[in-house]
């Protein structure tokens, strides 16, 4: 082989012929790479290999330019059908008319980019403040560069806190510890070692390699980089995940069964207005422009910008709460969930362990002085401790003894010239020891596993070791992590157990409100984690969910997919579960017709969220777990996800709100439309009236509905079922009715009191808009009168400026020429009123007296 082709092979790293980097020795995988360890990788080979490489990334999605966002936007049909009609009303001469058309699809498309494009920019954000760094030798020292600069034989320095960058084959450790459980599922930390691994390995049991995203707890260590991006273990379970379709909401659903609708009625109404006019002799310029009035009163322009400016407005609020909305259609989806499957540690938890209790043979010890010795004494014990003033980071439980002994009044900083030998916790000694010299005496401490320290100070037989058995059963039985501290004086053949203490992951504020939250709204919550079955009961006692309702992992194994479905809403926790238990779960609740938002942070957890109706990401979590999700929790809690299901919820109800007051301006438009022109009117309404109502007074509501606050009894009701149309039937024929009202009495105003066809006209348009106006307000609850709401001056002020406006177009010239306005009558205003208040009243006088939802 040339030396060309020696560097190209040592630029991509390990090929397939090659043994796996774990069943080999370290400095023989530097030789495959062609480096030297001390010295690390000259910059010229670390960038030229970069371009053989390419970035050390995970593939992230296309983001679409502006653009593409104009383009999608304009090729929706209702827009391509408004396009056609104002080219068509321009080339007919109706220049004005055409114009104000073509102008009308401003606001309609600008909605829609500007909501996609703020999204994208909060997802790229997000990106850009979690892109990691690296510590590397490079050159003969030590650099820091960008994570995604990394390449095959990189040497990379590993510090306590760090994310491991790249999948490294370990070189030397010092006390190295690292949380695996992103990867595996594991949730106890484990030791790294340099020695090599057996052929055929789990990944869980490689301990000679660090892989991408997992975790140092404790010690350091360096390694050698041994796959980038999409090579890793990381990137072979997102790449698993790519292609994979998500199903339409049922929101979303629900629109397209109503555009289609409409669409229908659109088509048919504009043969019948064109048809019409050309039947009674009427000119063709006069003809298109009735054909396009009808057209802009029958198409369905306004219920997609509804949707994106509420869901739009609704991802803001929520991003201001913690919560970042990667996909919008993820907000009402949430507020129909029934089932929460979610993690215990760090969404119900704190992830962040601390001292609960210290026992000794006579149970808790409660008294301070006595509590502080035995902390002090098991921090000495921990052998990372001792080291900490050389830049060795604590491991969890050292930090909590660090914290525990700090608060009591204690000196938690062991002075390290008085240590003789330490040795740490490994997969063959489960705990660690320190011989060190204390008050004139040498002692060794033990810390850790408490069976195994019983066993080695006392043996397995003997009236002591049974009570200290009774005081372990009785320690962990309350769910905590429990470790044994024993002492052996210099000399001495055996020891003894001085304590035993308890460290617990405190539950995070606000969870038993929100868990109780959850049950009274209908929503089930079950707790998957790897735990053992003691500690979930435990942590689930405390958020108040029912602690008897809890299986094992190996439960659900057991059980058939009919046996798991039946079981399902019984079951509260599921303990000592992985990964694929999870996902299970998942996809036979979604099979059984259940709503189903699961939580995740760990690359173990992308499955189960791709399969999820809500995936839920911590802000903490790895970027497969975020590239899976549809929403990211900023502070990893339940409450906050709770939260949103409130939010998704308020988004549903005023989503519903707004779609009920834009169907009835579609049915009072089309019906007076329909039946003016049935009864001889060529042009009853002119398209720039119709644009203003439709474009201008119906999106306004639209954000005005959006800020409309959650009803009193929104956490109190049941989820909405998913095979529930959001405008039934008998709310369509309410619609109809009330909006078939405001049509017939709008052509009966302009019949009656009209005059003039273009002041008729005007009057009918009038009475349509202060309709309008006032449905919009009578409309803020579909269940509850309006004295019971709190209030929404937003709404108000749209419709009463609305009615301001409608009145002042006849005083501005310009305006007045274009709407063919005239200034009204006082009693044309009282005749105006009277058609615009009374289905309000109506509506609102049912709802008070018999407590049934009606639609004004």
């Amino acid at each position: 082989m040339t030396a060309t082709g020696r560097d190209a092979e040592h630029d991509q790293g390990p090929t397939e012929n090659d043994p796996p980097p774990y069943t080999v020795e370290a400095e023989a995988v530097a030789a495959s790479l062609g480096l030297d360890p001390d010295t690390g990788l000259l910059s010229v080979d670390a960038q030229r290999r970069a371009t053989t490489t390419g970035p050390n990334a995970l593939q992230v999605e296309h983001q679409p330019r502006i653009w593409r966002m104009v383009l999608a936007s304009a090729t929706e049909p209702f827009v391509l059908l408004l396009l056609a009609a104002g080219l068509g009303a321009i080339l007919l001469g109706k220049v004005r008319d055409g114009l104000l058309i073509l102008g009308g699809l401003i606001p309609i498309v600008g909605a829609d980019v500007v909501t996609e494009y703020r999204g994208e920019r909060a997802l790229e954000a997000l990106r850009a403040a979690s892109a990691p760094r690296a510590r590397v030798r490079r050159d003969g020292r030590a650099v820091d560069v960008a994570a995604s600069e990394l390449v095959p034989g990189d040497i990379v320095l590993l510090r306590v806190g760090d994310v491991v960058p790249a999948d490294v084959r370990l070189r030397r450790v010092d006390r190295l510890v690292l949380d695996r459980s992103i990867l595996t599922g594991e949730s106890v930390p484990e030791p790294g070692v340099v020695e090599p691994d057996a052929a055929g390995s789990a990944l869980a049991d490689r301990r000679s390699m660090a892989y991408s995203g997992t975790s140092v707890v404790g010690g350091r260590g360096e390694g050698i980089v041994t796959a980038i991006g999409a090579d890793t273990e990381i990137g072979r379970i997102a790449g698993g995940l790519t292609g994979k379709e998500r199903r339409r909401s049922p929101l979303q659903r629900e629109l397209d069964r109503l555009v289609r609708i409409l669409l229908v009625v659109a088509i048919g109404l504009i043969a019948i207005t064109t048809g019409l006019g050309f039947l009674r002799g009427n000119p063709a310029g006069d003809n298109l422009l009735a054909g396009i009035s009808a057209a802009i009163a029958a198409i369905p322009e306004e219920p997609p910008v509804l949707l994106a400016v509420i869901l739009g407005l609704g991802a803001y609020r929520l991003l201001r709460r913690g919560v970042l909305v990667r996909r919008l259609n993820a907000e009402e989806v949430l507020g129909a969930v029934d089932l929460v499957v979610t993690d215990k540690t760090g969404t119900l938890t704190e992830n962040r362990l601390e001292v609960a209790s210290v026992y000794d043979l006579g149970g808790l010890v409660s008294d301070p002085a006595r509590r502080l010795e035995l902390l002090v004494t098991a921090l000495r014990a921990e052998d990372d401790a001792w080291a900490s003033s050389e830049g060795i980071g604590l491991s969890s439980f050292t930090g909590a003894l660090t914290r525990a002994v700090e608060s009591g009044g204690g000196d938690a900083r062991p002075d390290p010239a008085h240590l003789i030998d330490a040795e740490p916790v490994n997969e063959r000694r489960p705990w660690t020891s320190t011989t060190s010299r204390r008050d004139g005496r040498v002692e060794t401490l033990f810390l850790g596993a408490p069976e195994a320290v019983a066993d080695l100070v006392l043996g397995t037989a003997g009236a002591e070791r049974a009570a200290w058995h009774e005081g372990i059963e009785a320690a962990t039985a309350s769910g905590e992590r429990v470790v044994g501290l024993a002492r052996r004086p210099e000399g001495a053949a055996d020891g003894g157990m001085l304590a035993l203490v308890g460290f617990a992951d405190p539950l995070r504020p606000a969870i038993p409100e929100a868990a109780a939250a959850a049950g009274a709204a209908g929503i089930q919550v079950i707790v998957v984690t790897g735990d053992h079955p003691m500690t979930a009961r435990a942590i689930a006692r405390q958020a108040g969910l029912d602690d008897r309702r809890t299986v094992l992992g190996s439960d659900v194994d057991a059980w058939s997919d009919e046996d798991l479905a039946r079981r399902l809403p019984d079951i509260n926790v599921i303990a000592r579960s992985t990964p694929d238990q999870k996902r299970r779960v998942v996809e036979v609740a979604r099979r059984a017709g259940r709503l189903v938002a699961v939580t995740g942070d760990g690359v173990n957890d992308a499955p189960a969220l791709h399969t999820a109706d809500v995936a839920v990401a911590m802000g903490s979590g790895t970027a497969v777990a975020k590239g899976a999700s549809d929403l990211v929790l900023g502070d990893d809690s339940f409450a906050t996800l709770i939260f949103g299901i409130g939010e998704g919820r308020r988004i549903v109800d005023n989503v519903q709100k707004g779609l009920v007051f834009l169907l009835s301006t579609h049915v009072a438009l089309l019906g007076f439309v329909l039946i003016a022109t049935l009864a001889g009117f060529s042009q009853p309404l002119l398209p720039i009236q119709i644009l203003w109502l439709e474009l201008f007074i119906d999106i306004a509501a639209s954000v005005a509905f959006e800020r409309e606050p959650p009803e009193p009894n929104l956490m109190r009701r049941q989820p909405r079922p998913i095979a529930r149309p959001l405008v039934p039937a008998g709310l369509l024929a309410r619609i109809a009715l009330s909006g078939g009202f405001s049509a017939l009495a709008a052509l009966w105003l302009m019949v009656s009191y009209g005059g003039s066809p273009d002041h008729g006209r005007w009057l009918a348009f009038t009475a349509l808009v202060c309709a309008q106006a006032v449905r919009a307000y009578a409309n803020r609850s579909l269940r509850e009168p309006l004295y019971r709401l709190t209030w929404n001056p937003l709404l108000l002020g749209a419709c009463v400026l609305t009615v301001l406006v409608q009145a002042g177009i006849p005083l501005v010239p310009p305006l007045a020429d274009a709407f063919r306005a005239a200034p009204l009558e006082l009693v044309e205003w009282v005749f105006v009123a009277i058609i615009a208040l009374l289905p309000a009243i109506l509506a609102e006088s049912v709802r008070a007296l018999r407590g049934i939802s009606w639609i004004a």
